[in-house]
Formats: C-alpha cells, structure tokens, sequence
C-alpha cells in the first residue's frame, strides 16, 4: 500500500500539489491525469524518493517493491537483449541468498521459536515471491515479454546498443515487467509501441496483480485499465471512481458548476467594490463603506478557472483545392541495402480523403511519408504528387525547422498567413503555451515543446494535403481532442500515421496496413481495422513478419549489420557536429555591426550558405541510417 499524507510540494512560491491525501491500495489500476505541468510525474518522483515533499509524508512499507518506467536510457552495457534482462534481475539473486542463509540459520539446533516462526514466514514469503517472477520458466517468461513488446526471435542476442532509442526504450519496459514490482508506474508506457504493441501491453497490464499508476494521453488505454482516476488540477486533487470516459463526463459537470460559483461571487465581489467606491468620500457613510471593505478583506477568493481547451477551436487553413488526383505510386519499392522496406506498392489517394497508415514499427509507414514528401527517393517505381497540391508536413524529428535564438512568438508570427495573425496568442494558448511563455527562446524548450510549436506552425500555414507523423506525442487529451475536431473539419486531404486508436476513431475514413514488406487497404476507420485484421487476438510475435512465423531466416539480417550501421550513423552524427561548429562560428561574426561593410562578408556568406546544405545534407543521410536501423532492428 502507498498513502501520500497531507502532502504539499512548491516550486518556488508555486505550490505544485497542496494537502495531497491518497492510498493506493494492492491491485489497483489507477490514471493520474491533469493538463501538462500540473504535476502527474512530480507525484511519480514523490512516490520514488526522487522528490521529498515539503509538507506531509509519502508512507511505502519496507517490502513494498516500486518500479518506475523512466524516459532517460541507461548507460550501455555491451549486452545483448536477453542478458539485459537476465542482469536487471538483481531481486531474484538477493533472495537466493537470503533463501540460503535462512535455510542454514533454520539447521541451528539453539535456535528459539520465536525465530524460528520468523524465518519460516519469510523463508514461505521468499517462495511466494518466486512464484510470482516464475523463476523456474524464466527464459519463457522472458521470451513472453518481448515478443509481445515486439520483438523478433533473432533480435533476442543482438547488442541492445544496436537498436533505435524507441526500442531500447521498449527493452526498458520489459525489464521492468519481467521484475513484477508490487507496483508500476508508467509514465507515458505507451509512447514507443505501436498499435498491435499497445494492444499486447493493455492485455498483460489487465491481468497484472499488483498496483499499477499510469500517466498516458491515450485514452482508449486508460479506459482498458484504470478503474480510478486521480486528476491533479491547480495544486488539488480530484478522486473519481469509474473509467475515463466515465470521469470525463464528471469533470465537466464540476468545471460548469465551479464556473458558475466562480462568476456568482465575482458579480458580488463587483457589486460590494461598486458601493465602496460610491460610500467611501461621503462622511454619513464612510462606516458602511469601511465594513463592506472588511468583508471584502475577510472573503476567500476563488481561483478563477483555467481556460479549458476543449473551449479552444484548433483550425487548419485550408489553401486553393488541389486536384482530383492527390497522390499516385506505382510498382514503388523502397531498400535499405538488402533490405527491403516494401516492394511493387500501388496506391492512389483522391482529394478529400482521410487516411490512417498502421502498423508494426519499422514496416515503412515513416518511410512511405518521407517519399511522398520527397525526403528520400525510392529504389524503384515513382510516386507522384498531383496538380496544385500544397503539402503539409509534421514529423517528430524536424526540429531542424526552427530558428532558436526566436522566441515562440516570433516562430509562429513568421510562418502565419496575415488573416490568422490576430488569433496566435489564443492558439498558443490552446497549446500549452500561455502568459509568458511565448516570449520563450526556441533553444531553451523541451523537446515537446519544440513539437508543439511545429504543430502550431502547420495550424497557421496553408496546405490542402495535411500529413501527421505521431502528431499526438507531446499532446495531452483537451489538446488531442481540439486537434483531431480540427482535423475532422478540415476540407483537405489527410494522412495520419498514429498509435493511438481513439485519436484515430471516426477520422479516416481509410486506414492503410503496412505488414509484410505491401501495404492492404480497409475500407473503414481504425475499429474497423482492429475487428477485420484480427489483431486483439493476436497474443505474441505481433509485429514478427510472416516469413519468420513460418520459420524462414531469409529476410533476417545478421549483428554485423546492425554495427556497420551504428558506425556509419557515428561519423555522419560527427560531421553534423562539426559542421554545426561551423556555423556557430560564422554565425558570431554574422552578428557583428561592423561585418557587412568587410570585403569578404561576401565570401564568407557564400561559405556559410555552402555549409548549410551540407549540414542538410547529412542531416538527411542520417535520417536514412536511422530508419535502415530501425527497420533491422
């Protein structure tokens, strides 16, 4: 059990949680929600050690184990996936030691009976405990996880060091499952797991048996699991129990009725300064005047409430329509070396349709978006784009994009259309971004941050083909649920490639699957997916090819491949940096009052630009290694 009492945290004069009282009882699968910096991973590093409250206490009995999903890697240890997981297992040899000296403390003939009772509940304690890290089917159980996390049979002894940051992050996960801690939290678990993925992990969590904390943005996973829902809002905490859907419905009859006491008193608060300001210079009623001020004085002052950002339209601008003809490919095939993403692809995409692309992660979904919006070029066939088609891009990684020594405001103002200029600061608002942090530089954001500020930059500019790489990441649920109305109402052409299925309800009208190096159509939204391909069924092995189910090692690609990749991936990543040196350098002198009348600002402009594309560039062979990684791995 773990029991937060009168707890109250303050960043500053901020106060960030504020008499907090919980009991998280054995078994309990409970949502921490609330707006974005409200404080849901502060109660998580509380609940750790890693924060000390400054009022109250945070109470966990002695063998009351906790395991947290953290968003940092940890150092490389040179081990392969399974011995990674074998080593986290620090648990199970401390308790086959103390298992051996109990067993050799309870052969000692002056032992008394008091201790003997004692040793005997934890020598059963110990074999209960095992029991439930199925010691004995450790390799089995092992095997369970990361199947079902995605993994294939022959990644299982490659380097964990040989694969992308989101699928170490996925062994990070598992090491924590396969450590069964008396309670989880999961901060975010879902963020780098794909739909089938997600599915497996909601299944294994359901059946979990000890308490489980989870802060997700995903609402069809939080209605799967939690049967609580804790929302921390303006330092205070609200304790609803029910699923989300469920609380959704209560929180907004408590936001209409705190808003209509927040106006009553503010009317009465209004009427009693009116008569103040009326009475106080008349001597016969000075008196009155003073006592109206008392209980002005005397009065506790509600909060006023937070704009909602369901109140918030998040719009798209729509450009000139495009032609009937969006998009077109044909027999398009994409390799990285010997490995092929997809092959002999025939699609056509007609304006005004709304697509989903689905599927296990490395299975080109990225990669058919970075072609279409000619970031890389295929290895066969062509895709074509159509007449008059504007594209609109988000992806996660295109940081690039941004100018960070701009604040946010400025960022926004430069890439908006002269009709939406007016209704920035409201937009950034709807955001996350609201008072003063929009005069924030770009360099000091987060890296959600920065993603925020490149959908805003998309919600200001015209297009009329819109493409959203998991453009819900760094999204809490008002903001999604403002984003995915935008996109209903949006009069364009849509492609979306997500992991969360209630975003995606009722959106596409088309979802496309990416599976076994081609693509298949349903003709349906991502519900009608999930009940036609099968997938909640599907109980491990979700994202293993067809041919390697069958037992084929063809398309399996060796360790060494993998490490000439992450050496490759080194050098460029050292180029970029120096070439980013470069820049840096230049730029300095750029900034200089006196550089434009030199003789040579010519010529170290024409240098500067030279390095630019080439940063570009490599920026963009980079691109191409990591996904080639992604893929084998």
């Amino acid at each position: 059990m773990i029991r937060l009492s009168n707890v109250s945290l303050f960043f500053g004069e901020r106060a960030l949680l504020k008499d907090v009282n919980l009991t998280f009882s054995p078994g309990e699968k409970v949502a921490i929600t609330g707006r974005n910096g409200t404080g849901k991973s502060t109660m998580f590093k509380l609940i750790t050690g890693e924060y000390k409250a400054d009022v109250g206490s945070v109470e966990i009995p002695n063998d009351y184990t906790v395991g947290i999903l953290k968003q940092e890697l940890p150092e490389d240890r040179g081990l392969s996936v399974r011995d990674e997981l074998m080593r986290s297992l620090t648990e199970i040899q401390l308790l086959k030691d103390e298992l051996t000296s109990i067993e050799h403390k309870l052969h000692n003939p002056e032992l008394d009976a008091d201790e003997m009772s004692r040793l005997l509940d934890r020598q059963e304690w110990i074999h209960h405990r095992f029991d439930i890290l199925h010691v004995d089917k450790l390799d089995g159980e092992i095997e369970k996880i990361l199947f079902g996390l995605g993994f294939q049979n022959h990644q299982l002894d490659l380097q964990a060091s040989t694969f992308s940051g989101g699928w170490r992050m996925r062994i990070e996960l598992a090491k924590l499952l396969l450590s069964k801690p008396k309670a989880l939290l999961l901060d975010e678990p879902n963020n780098h797991l794909d739909i089938l993925s997600i599915i497996w992990l909601e299944k294994y969590l359901a059946d979990y048996p000890g308490t489980v904390l989870l802060i997700s943005h995903d609402l069809q996973f939080l209605d799967k699991l939690a049967k609580r829902v804790i929302e921390i809002d303006r330092a205070r905490i609200y304790d609803y129990k029910g699923n989300y859907s469920q609380y959704k419905l209560y929180r907004a009859e408590r936001k209409e009725i705190e808003l209509n006491e927040y106006k009553s008193q503010q009317r009465v608060i209004q009427h009693k300064e009116a008569l103040i300001d009326k009475f106080r210079a008349k001597a016969n009623k000075a008196s009155f005047a003073k006592s109206l001020q008392k209980e002005l004085d005397r009065t506790e002052m509600m909060d006023a409430p937070e704009e909602e950002l369901s109140s918030i339209r998040l719009r798209f601008q729509p450009s000139r329509q495009s032609g009937r003809v969006v998009l077109e490919a044909h027999h398009l095939s994409k390799s990285y070396g010997e490995k092929n993403v997809f092959e002999n692809i025939e699609m056509l995409i007609e304006r005004g349709q709304k697509l989903s692309f689905v599927g296990g992660n490395g299975n080109g979904k990225s990669t058919m978006v970075k072609l279409i919006c000619d970031e890389i070029k295929p290895s066969e066939g062509e895709i074509k784009v159509g007449y008059e088609v504007k594209i609109g891009y988000y992806a996660q990684e295109h940081t690039e994009i941004l100018n960070v020594n701009k604040n946010v405001l400025e960022t926004i103002e430069d890439a908006a259309i002269p009709t939406i200029r007016p209704f920035i600061r409201k937009l950034l608002g709807g955001l996350g971004f609201e008072g003063q942090d929009v005069d924030k530089k770009i360099k000091v954001l987060s890296g959600g941050e920065k993603a925020r500020v490149r959908l805003a930059m998309l919600l200001v500019n015209e297009h009329n083909l819109l493409i959203l790489d998991e453009p819900t990441h760094h999204l809490d649920i008002p903001s999604k649920d403002s984003l995915k109305e935008a996109i209903i109402h949006y009069g364009g052409t849509v492609i979306i490639v997500s992991h969360d299925r209630e975003f995606l309800r009722g959106i596409a009208s088309r979802t496309i699957s990416f599976e076994d190096h081609t693509i298949k159509s349903y003709e349906g939204d991502i519900d009608y997916f999930i009940e036609k391909s099968g997938v909640e069924n599907t109980q491990g092995g979700l994202n293993t090819p067809k041919s390697v189910q069958k037992g084929s090692m063809e398309t399996l690609k060796s360790p060494d491949e993998g490490r000439k990749l992450q050496k490759q991936i080194q050098t460029v990543e050292k180029s970029i940096e120096k070439l980013e040196e470069s820049i840096k350098s230049i730029e300095v002198k750029m900034a200089n009052a006196d550089f434009f009348t030199n003789t040579s600002s010519d010529k170290i402009i024409a240098e500067y630009d030279s390095i630019k594309k080439d940063l570009k560039q490599k920026t963009s062979e980079w691109e191409e290694l990591m996904t080639a990684l992604e893929i084998i791995s």
